[in-house]
């Protein structure tokens, strides 16, 4: 008897844990917990939005599962939404850091991280202005930027 209950938890244990990895539940960190204050010297694409360069402010979007960031500068008048998903840096930055693909010009948003924390945030879709340079061929170049 006590063998099949051993068993049973166990085979319970693991089914709640795989569970979990599939839909999401798992037992991984917060990503990103506070706001993030960033300046920001040149415009940059955000989902299907430019920002111009300027002070942002980046944050989660309470009641999204940690799944909706919003960025939005000073005075509130460039906002911009996006769809984000975990991801995990080598190492744990000392400062919050903004992780840019740059294509020519023009740069897009990819990662953020918080300081102190390998977990952070990336934008989860592509914008149509990068899958355009993409299909023509061009090679982007990511570069960090640490927030102080």
């Amino acid at each position: 008897m006590y063998t099949v209950r051993t068993l049973a938890f166990g085979v319970a244990a693991f089914s709640f844990l795989t569970l979990g990895t599939i839909f999401g539940t798992g037992t991984l960190s917060a990503q990103i917990t506070d706001q993030i204050l960033a300046h920001v010297n040149h415009g940059f694409v955000v989902g299907n939005k430019t920002l111009p360069p300027g002070d942002y402010t980046f944050r989660i979007e309470r009641n999204s599962d940690l799944g909706v960031m919003i960025v939005q500068n000073k005075n509130g008048d460039n906002v911009a939404q996006f769809a984000v998903r975990q991801s995990i840096d080598n190492h744990t930055p000392a400062h919050s850091q903004l992780v840019f693909k740059r294509y020519g010009n023009t740069e897009f948003l990819s990662k953020v991280y918080e300081s102190g924390s390998r977990s952070g945030v990336a934008v989860d879709a592509i914008s149509s202005e990068e899958q355009r340079l993409m299909k023509s061929g061009q090679q982007g170049t990511e570069h960090i930027e640490e927030q102080q």
